[in-house]
């Protein structure tokens, strides 16, 4: 009981402690002699303030469980708002026809305004309940809605008609002088005797009387039960037993509000609440909720000089899942995630769901060292295969953790450096954990500034081309231009392609700058030529984004043409991993590019994709051996033997070998030694500009060759 009691809003407490002093203001007022008697001007405005509020409560019951006309409401609901349309109407009329009150059709009087009284008590009697008793399952049809209406109000108007026109034919009520008859004292015991079983059955039946504020509606109907009582032992109408018992049916009425319409209008608000802060799909804390935990966690620890921390979660290649297997499946594999992150943390850590995959963890009272062993253990964990219908899942995960307040003191500055942490993590091949720091930070801000400042450079030519020559070893001479994109930003000054070229591939970018690199590039090769130098031809990186192009074997060809070139004058360089990206759309496109005279190189051979299948199926003519190869040839016996397979195999295949980055003599023997052919690295010649590449040209110099 003192549990309940503690449990209870202030407002229900309230209602108890009527509740309570129910049976000694009962008893008290059970003698006569102590009913005192209020004047009759006094006793009329009060009452009147108190129907009134009778009737509109009443009213707004009705309109609440009627609804509008594309509202759907069940058939329990609808009779309950009939009824109290009813109790309004009737109440309505019992203030009017009250002693005091101008005359309402025949002379007023209590026998007439009893009357009334009685038949409001009924009404809402009888539609608590049959609220209580229907089932909330079966919707009422528009149709049936109307005819609840129309017959609630030709039954009011049936039983109001008689009491107003002829009050005298009915039956005793009232007699002055004397009190109240036996029978009107009779009903109001039955109609106590409605509101206690409609009680019982609600208690009953508690869990299944849904939409509704069951505590609110179970004292509404004791305080209606207390105050027919009172209505039992007035002997004078203008009187203290009366008024209390006016007074017991409006509290009973203001809880009614509560229970039947204040809740009604508060259940979508909090259905809506509700989504805010859970996730629907897999059950956790929705990001508003995780602000909020945060938030408060936040405050705690800056009293506590406590820490906490928070994981972020984010799925590798998730979209792969929904893309193959359909979003259905992908939905259930996350809710298998979430399943396994929740009985992997520490029991009462707060879990998130942020967005599609991306999960979020506060550990409260958590060290960095704990929090990283918690998110190791967690990215173990996530490495087990999961079931989700008929087959076993394999996904994992990449972590970034941060601590308070430590990586940030706000819970947006702390959110926004787990995201950062979680993209390194990404960045870095995925399925790792990275603690976040403030070089993270400023890598992250530096990687903005240069998407923003992108999107202008090209159109403020801001780009320019360098050319690195490639010397052929069968005699020294230049027989290609690799174009290499430079970037001089007003503001950041010279940016490495290393940093711009990965943001320009991930934004989209790169397909205008790419189509300008070869536009430009032939361009030049073509000024070269009408001045009477051989240049030889020209190499160009390939993307990934513009090898997927529809359309790239055909603009090619028109930027070709409108530089009156051959094909055999282009020499597009692509990255195994771009043409594995897609094996099926690569081959078809480079075999579109061939049939143009279009040479194609494999750059960077050796770094990349670890079959060797496409060099036989798709139309290759160099390979090019990265740099990291041929730094320590011929001192480092592993690289020794790498660069002597490279040469090996792509002879055995008919294909040329260049190697880049010589940078000495002992590299440029031992290559020309294995029977490379062709070199590139500042050896011969760092980038140059095109002014220095026509000077180059001009000169006739050549690679020193070494001896036979």
């Amino acid at each position: 009981m003192a549990q309940n009691w503690r449990a209870a809003a202030p407002v229900q407490r309230m209602g108890i402690i009527l509740l309570l002093l129910g049976p000694p203001l009962l008893l008290w007022q059970a003698f006569p002699a102590n009913q005192i008697p209020i004047s009759q001007p006094a006793f009329l405005a009060v009452h009147s303030i108190m129907e009134i509020f009778a009737v509109v409560v009443a009213a707004l019951i009705f309109f609440t469980a009627y609804g509008t006309r594309r509202a759907e409401r069940s058939v329990r609901v609808v009779v309950l708002g009939c009824a109290f349309l009813a109790a309004a109407l009737f109440d309505g009329l019992h203030l009017l026809s009250y002693e005091g009150m101008p005359a309402l059709v025949t002379d007023n009087s209590p026998h007439k305004s009893i009357l009334l009284w009685l038949c409001a008590r009924v009404s809402a009697g009888i539609g608590l309940l049959l609220y209580v008793l229907l089932p909330d399952t079966r919707p009422a049809g528009a149709g049936e809605r109307q005819w609840l209406l129309m017959a609630t109000l030709a039954l009011t108007a049936v039983l109001s008609w008689p009491i107003l026109r002829y009050p005298q034919v009915l039956p005793a009520m009232f007699v002055p002088g004397e009190g109240l008859t036996p029978l009107k004292i009779w009903i109001e015991w039955l109609v106590f005797s409605l509101y206690i079983a409609t009680a019982l059955l609600l208690f009953l039946r508690r869990r299944r009387v849904r939409h509704c504020d069951v505590g609110s509606l179970m004292l509404a109907l004791l305080l209606l039960a207390v105050g027919e009582l009172f209505f039992t032992m007035y002997v004078q109408v203008t009187n203290t037993a009366n008024l209390m018992g006016h007074g017991y049916k409006v509290m009973a009425y203001f809880f009614l509000y509560r229970a039947i319409f204040a809740e009604a209008i508060q259940q979508p608000f909090q259905q809506i609440r509700n989504m805010l802060v859970h996730d629907e799909l897999t059950g956790l804390a929705s990001r508003v909720s995780f602000n909020e935990r945060l938030d408060e966690a936040i405050r705690k620890g800056r009293q506590t000089d406590e820490t906490c921390a928070v994981i972020s979660v984010g799925l590798d290649r998730f979209k792969t899942v929904n893309a193959t297997l359909g979003h259905e499946r992908g939905d259930l594999l996350l809710i298998a995630v979430a399943d396994r992150i929740r009985s992997t943390v520490p029991e009462g850590s707060f879990i998130a769901r942020f967005s599609g995959d991306n999960f979020m963890i506060l550990l409260e009272r958590t060290t960095p060292a704990q929090a990283h062993d918690i998110a190791q253990r967690l990215l173990h964990a996530m490495q087990e295969p999961y079931a989700v219908a008929d087959d076993r899942l394999e996904i994992t995960a990449s972590m970034g953790v941060v601590t308070s307040p430590l990586d940030g003191d706000t819970a947006s500055i702390l959110l926004r450096h787990a995201d950062v942490a979680l993209h390194h993590a990404k960045a870095r091949g995925r399925q790792c954990i990275i603690l976040f720091s403030q070089d993270l930070s400023d890598s992250i801000a530096r990687r903005a500034l240069i998407e923003v400042k992108l999107k202008h450079a090209l159109e403020q030519n801001e780009f320019h081309l360098v050319y690195q020559p490639k010397a052929f070893l069968s005699h020294g001479g230049i027989g290609e231009w690799e174009a290499l994109l430079r970037w001089n930003s007003p503001g950041l000054g010279a940016i490495s392609p290393l940093e711009f070229i990965p943001v320009a591939e991930e934004t989209g970018i790169i397909l205008l700058m790419g189509e300008w690199v070869l536009r430009e590039s032939c361009q030049q090769l073509a000024a070269w030529r009408s001045l009477g130098l051989d240049p030889g031809s020209i190499a160009v990186n390939l993307s990934t984004r513009q090898l997927r192009q529809a359309d790239l074997a055909h603009n090619i060809g028109s930027i070709l043409r409108d530089a009156d070139l051959p094909g055999s004058a282009l020499n597009l360089e692509i990255t195994e991993s771009v043409i594995m990206d897609d094996p099926a759309a690569a081959s078809a496109m480079l075999l579109q590019l061939a049939k143009q005279g279009i040479r194609i190189s494999v750059d960077d051979f050796g770094t990349g994709y670890s079959s060797l299948s496409y060099l036989k199926t798709f139309p290759i003519n160099w390979l090019k051996i990265d740099q990291s190869f041929i730094r320590e040839v011929p001192h480092d016996e592993n690289d020794v033997a790498i660069v002597r397979s490279i040469l090996r195999l792509g002879h055995s295949l008919g294909l040329q070998v260049v190697a880049e980055g010589v940078e000495t003599r002992e590299q440029l023997a031992f290559l020309y030694g294995e029977g490379c052919d062709a070199v590139q690295g500042y050896l011969f010649s760092p980038p140059l500009s095109p002014a220095e590449c026509e000077a180059l040209m001009r000169s006739g110099r050549k690679l020193e060759l070494p001896e036979p």
